[in-house]
């Protein structure tokens, strides 16, 4: 028999265990924040790009100046959120784009859709830039979404 039996056997188990349940409900916390700033990125995204994009203001016809006013407009909706980071590009793809114009015309009629990516990058609350000698650099999200610059107000 022991002369002091088994007086702190549980300070040492809690000791061994905690840390393990902090980095669980860190991660459980850190989850939960994600899906929730996903879940509003996507609505926010969609009315960004549906108002900015699709229905430019004037003089703001270009494609590069429509993709910044979309991530102005998905900034602002997230003007509190010090750990997200968002970026908006923009592809024409279609028998009118810009890739397939030669050169000859100012201006093409024919078929032209711009795919307008929007993406969210998430970085870790809690753990700073390392965890255990991992560096985050962040969870993207990303949501894609097809207009076609001749019909206002329209997004496939």
């Amino acid at each position: 028999m022991a002369i002091f039996g088994n007086k702190g056997q549980a300070a040492v188990e809690m000791a061994v265990v905690m840390p393990v349940l902090l980095a669980v409900a860190g991660i459980a916390i850190n989850f939960m924040i994600f899906l929730g700033d996903s879940a509003r990125f996507d609505r926010v995204a969609a009315e960004a790009v549906r108002t900015e994009a699709a229905s430019p203001g004037y003089g703001k016809y270009s494609s590069v100046a429509r993709a910044g006013d979309v991530q102005a407009k998905i900034e602002q909706s997230f003007a509190g959120s010090d750990h997200l980071s968002f970026d908006v590009s923009v592809d024409e793809s279609g028998i009118g784009s810009s890739s397939d114009d030669d050169g000859s015309i100012g201006f093409s009629l024919l078929p032209m859709n711009e795919t307008f990516t929007c993406t969210m990058n998430y970085r870790p609350w809690g753990f700073g830039d390392t965890f255990f000698k991992v560096r985050f650099t962040g969870i993207p999200h990303t949501r894609t979404y097809v207009i076609d610059p001749y019909r206002p107000g329209v997004v496939f």
